[in-house]
């Protein structure tokens, strides 16, 4: 057998056993010519301690005499050389499987950093749907306190319409409907202690942390002049109007605070509103204060018994 026909069957028998082994993904990185080599160099070897008519010039082998060289010491030669190369070919590979682990450990990684992108995808688009919702909350509210303004003045449009559509008139509709808008967005904090340099954006917080709730809003504002032995209200505005009865509905857990159980949380009421409410808290203490031994709350606008 040829030199040459010899390489060429062992680097297609490398190719076919790697790709039989589904290893040509990484293991054909390593070059059969490689092998090629290792294997000239182990007959390189075995021609060094044979004598040269052994191997004729035409490539072919001489078996007779190949036997009759062959002894103890150069078997022993052969095989050292032969471990070798095996030794050499065993590193080589050992090195390709270490880059594949590699190569499967960075695509797990970059896997999971894919995935960890997409999880923060969806959570940035679903609070952008909340937003939008919130959105279109404060468009409708909006909306439904226009209709109710206009229903209210279309009584006084058909008795007189000039003085219903009057420039004044408008300008007052306008305003009311802006300021039962403004008002929807926020809620006054009644009883808390009021301190030179205080921080009021983070004792509104403490007490929005003590009923389990971390809205945001707006940079809090005492309400009215300052006046000696009373304590000015705070007025807190947020982006939507539909965390303040939330606020609401949880303010009564205050009353087991340590620190704010003076203090309580109302809505923004007009001025209108607080005077009909200071009549209804009237008209609820006179009836506790008459029947005590019935219990009784304000409720739709009205004080009823429970």
């Amino acid at each position: 057998m040829s030199s040459s026909k010899g390489r060429d069957e062992t680097v297609n028998a490398l190719d076919t056993s790697l790709s039989e082994t589904g290893g040509s993904d990484v293991f054909n990185k390593l070059s059969a010519a490689h092998f090629c080599s290792s294997f000239d160099q182990f007959k390189n070897a075995i021609r060094s301690v044979t004598p040269r008519s052994a191997f004729p010039v035409d490539g072919s082998i001489n078996e007779e005499v190949l036997l009759r060289s062959v002894n103890k010491n150069v078997l022993a030669e052969w095989l050292g050389t032969a471990i070798d190369i095996l030794e050499r070919a065993a590193s080589q590979i050992q090195g390709a499987a270490d880059l594949e682990n590699q190569i499967c450990s960075a695509d797990a990684e970059n896997k999971s950093l894919l995935k960890e992108k997409v999880e923060d995808q969806r959570t940035i688009i679903k609070l952008q749907a909340q937003l939008i919702e919130k959105e279109q909350e404060r468009v409708q509210s909006f909306k439904e306190t226009v209709q109710k303004e206009v229903q209210s003045y279309a009584g006084v449009v058909a008795s007189s319409c000039a003085t219903a559509l009057s420039p004044k008139k408008l300008q007052t509709v306008v305003k009311n409907i802006q300021d039962t808008e403004d008002r929807s967005r926020n809620i006054m904090i009644h009883g808390l202690a009021e301190k030179n340099g205080e921080d009021l954006k983070k004792s509104v917080a403490d007490i929005f942390s003590e009923i389990g709730e971390k809205p945001m809003f707006s940079v809090p504002c005492r309400v009215g002049k300052p006046a000696s032995g009373s304590v000015r209200p705070v007025k807190v505005s947020f982006p939507s109007a539909s965390i303040v009865p939330v606020l609401l509905s949880k303010s009564s857990k205050l009353r087991q605070s340590d620190f704010f159980k003076n203090t309580f949380i109302s809505p923004d009421r007009s001025r209108e509103e607080r005077a009909a409410r200071r009549t209804l808290i009237h008209e609820l203490r006179q009836k506790r204060k008459d029947e005590p031994d019935s219990s009784f709350l304000i409720k739709s606008g009205k004080v009823q018994r429970v």
